[in-house]
């Protein structure tokens, strides 16, 4: 009569789980289950320890310890992970605020490393090599960038009048 009772059980319960994992979101659903694994796998800790069988635990740790290490990369970049961070990361810089000054046309010409009477073409080819070289995306300074532009600017303003 007790197995009856317990099967009679199991089958309801898993007719609700079945009801409520096809009625709820599909975030909902996997938030639950990562707390229910989590539920388990602490419950399971707790019970290895409580009969002393926690040692196959940390058996298994230390020889899984060269396959961890060997495959973590790219597990964390088939999961995004280190996309993740690196776009954190550059979330957490500080922006460079814009140049507050205006720079004469002789600190200009000093930046891009030209003389006076430089042509447009001049200009343009110093800004660009300049730019590459200092570029944010390529390693370089936003505040070097941010010079390099306001002094190519400057000159070719000046050009026009």
């Amino acid at each position: 009569m007790i197995r009856l009772l317990l099967l009679i059980i199991v089958v309801f319960g898993a007719i609700y789980l079945v009801r409520w994992f096809l009625t709820t979101p599909a975030e909902t659903v996997a938030a639950n289950i990562r707390k229910s694994l989590w539920l388990v796998l602490g419950l399971g800790l707790i019970l290895l320890a409580a009969t002393g069988k926690l040692n196959i635990i940390f058996a298994f740790i230390g020889s899984a310890i060269p396959l961890i290490t060997r495959h973590l990369p790219n597990v964390l970049r088939i999961l995004g992970i280190v996309k993740n961070i690196k776009s954190a990361q550059d979330k957490n810089q500080a922006p460079v605020p814009p140049p507050t000054q205006n720079i004469t046309n002789k600190e200009a010409l000093d930046i891009l490393g030209l003389s006076q009477g430089a042509s447009k073409q001049q200009i343009t080819e110093a800004h660009k090599r300049l730019m590459q070289k200092n570029h944010p995306d390529k390693g370089g300074s936003a505040h070097i960038a941010s010079q390099i532009n306001q002094a190519k600017k400057i000159l070719l303003n000046d050009d026009k009048h």
